[in-house]
């Protein structure tokens, strides 16, 4: 067997105290590269001890669905207070090869007990601000609303025509990116180059078309993000799309996936089963969404309606089965002949909070935060 940790401390602690083999995740929490992989192989038993917080226990949960849930086994001491690694575990007095050879297992993924969930249940209660997700940095208004950004979830993105509904969700995107949260988009409408120089402009605040001199500055630091693109454009098959899904959410531990839009799917089914394939997808990204534990935002174009009429849930496309599997229904509103432009959130599963949020279009940097 052997003992995975996020640090070098923690794993030179497990091998001191107890003598197990003990090996240091190389990017912590934030993936585990399938490069790694092979040479754990040999191990029928791996423990993971990655910390007492909620990213390390919702990391730990993840990285085991790679290394095969079979032989997965989590240290997560019992305490109010438990230990946050083996390193703390060790300055505290605790008995290291106790905590080690009493690490749990889920004997089925499918079936679980209160027993075995009861200290994330604990954990949930007393980090309810983790739990909630990750905050956005140039959107706090959103984050009063959707309280965060939650892996597992399905959004559903709606708007007129024209509006902004890549720009904003490019803007959003990115925001979250900058804060560690591994991304990947789907772009069938508009080619990655375009979609890549609107990031750098938002990511900058400026016009670089106008400051093209700083450009290599602001690539260097984008390049640096967890952000990465898929390649496609134009109508697709949704079994290609979705198994590119897969294998990006196993290589790189994707956490948000963008798809820009659903009727690029649809679009070369006739007319009389558009409604059923278009069910079909939004199933296929609901199951995606759950079984990988990554968060989907779906662009879905409304129903055509009069430009004077502020749109609503009923308003997306396909709308019954959209709005039932969505965690989030979010809506940019945009009347024409008004100034103001604003996000609406009419759908969330989270807390049930809704609202809107004012935005302002900034046409230097191309943002609306």
């Amino acid at each position: 067997q052997v003992v995975l940790t996020l640090s070098e401390f923690d794993a030179i602690a497990v091998r001191q105290a107890t003598s197990y083999p003990a090996i240091s995740l190389p990017l912590g929490t934030h993936t585990l590269p399938p490069e790694v992989l092979p040479q754990l192989e040999q191990f029928e038993r791996i423990i993971l001890w990655l910390g007492s917080d909620v990213r390390s226990k919702q990391a730990a949960n993840h990285f085991s669905r790679k290394l095969n849930i079979q032989r997965c086994h989590f240290v997560r001491p019992s305490e109010e207070n438990p230990p946050n690694g083996a390193l703390d575990a060790l300055n505290k007095g605790y008995d290291l090869q106790k905590l080690v050879s009493s690490a749990q297992s889920i004997s089925h993924e499918k079936i679980v007990t209160f027993h075995q969930l009861r200290n994330e249940v604990y954990g949930e209660l007393v980090n309810a601000d983790q739990v909630a997700g990750v905050k956005w940095s140039r959107f706090p208004k959103l984050n009063s609303i959707l309280k965060g950004h939650r892996r597992g979830e399905l959004t559903i993105f709606t708007g007129p025509t024209g509006a902004g509904k890549t720009t904003l969700l490019s803007e959003l995107s990115l925001d979250l990116c900058q804060s560690g949260v591994n991304t990947l988009w789907g772009s069938f409408e508009i080619r990655n180059v375009r979609l890549i120089k609107t990031m750098l402009n938002q990511l900058s605040g400026i016009n670089l078309q106008k400051n093209v001199q700083q450009f290599t500055y602001w690539a260097d630091k984008f390049e640096m993000l967890p952000m990465y693109f898929m390649c496609f454009y134009g109508s697709q098959n949704i079994n290609s799309v979705v198994e590119t899904m897969a294998h990006a959410a196993y290589v790189y531990d994707i956490d948000h996936i963008i798809i820009d839009n659903l009727q690029f799917m649809t679009s070369n089914i006739r007319s009389d089963d558009r409604y059923s394939v278009h069910n079909q997808a939004i199933g296929a990204f609901r199951d995606f969404a759950s079984t990988k534990n990554v968060h989907v935002t779906l662009v879905i174009h409304p129903r055509k309606e009069n430009d004077d009429v502020e749109l609503q849930t009923a308003s997306i496309f396909g709308t019954a089965k959209a709005s039932q599997e969505a965690d989030n229904v979010m809506i940019l509103q945009d009347k024409r002949g008004r100034s103001d432009k604003y996000l609406q959130v009419t759908k969330n599963r989270f807390d049930g909070t809704v609202g809107r949020i004012p935005l302002e279009f900034v046409k230097e940097s191309i943002s609306m935060s």
